[in-house]
């Protein structure tokens, strides 16, 4: 009998490697951090989670909802560790291949509304949506905003940058705006115009919604 954390994991690694453009046993078996074994496949299988066609490994539809359960879970962890509590990438990943299996739906719910619904993790993989994305919940305390949310005035700290087009987060960062700088909004019309380290930048509003920020509490 395959263990439901066991199960879970090498779903994880059937959707990473679906991702890779790989379909095959053993490239899961390469990218699983426990040891696949054929019995595994077959439980897998019998439970109605996957189809095996000779060497390729398929979902099914159960079984992609649950990977996706997983695949969700893990790399909101990854965006709560790194983002908000700072920690290294590799560290923040060691502690979600743990909490994937554990953390509750309304947890993770709760998690990617604090975050502002990332859509990809810190090392750049995508997040599959929940409800809460697709409902744009805000029933939390958003710890993370887009820097459009900001009102004049008020700053806060560049947490990350979810460009539309990839070029955009080399010419942003090329102007200093990366992670951990501090920035303040002075306006939002005609452009959205901040401040971060002794310079004034010009953004239009396209570009200002690429960057989110950790909100800096009001000084007394």
């Amino acid at each position: 009998m395959v263990s439901k954390q066991k199960a879970e994991e090498i779903l994880e690694s059937i959707w990473n490697t679906d991702e890779a453009g790989e379909f095959t046993v053993e490239a899961v078996r390469r990218h699983c951090p426990e040891e696949v074994a054929d019995a595994d496949l077959e439980q897998l299988e019998a439970d109605g989670l996957v189809l095996r066609e000779g060497a390729r490994i398929l979902f099914t539809a159960e079984g992609k909802e649950r990977a996706q359960g997983v695949v969700r879970r893990h790399r909101l962890t990854e965006c709560l560790l790194t983002f908000v509590l700072k920690l290294p990438e590799d560290r923040a990943h060691d502690i979600a291949c743990d909490m994937e299996h554990i953390l509750p739906p309304e947890m993770v719910s709760s998690i990617c509304t604090l975050l502002g619904h990332p859509s990809h993790s810190p090392g750049g993989k995508p997040i599959p949506r929940g409800d809460d994305c697709r409902d744009k919940q805000t029933t939390v305390d958003v710890a993370i905003v887009n820097l459009t949310e900001l009102r004049p005035g008020e700053s806060g700290t560049v947490a990350y940058i979810k460009p539309k087009h990839h070029e955009r987060l080399h010419r942003l960062t090329s102007f200093g705006i990366v992670p951990g700088v501090p920035v303040e909004l002075h306006q939002k019309y005609p452009a959205y115009c901040i401040k971060f380290e002794e310079t004034e930048l010009a953004l239009d509003k396209d570009a200002a919604e690429d960057i989110y920020v950790r909100r800096h509490e009001p000084q007394d």
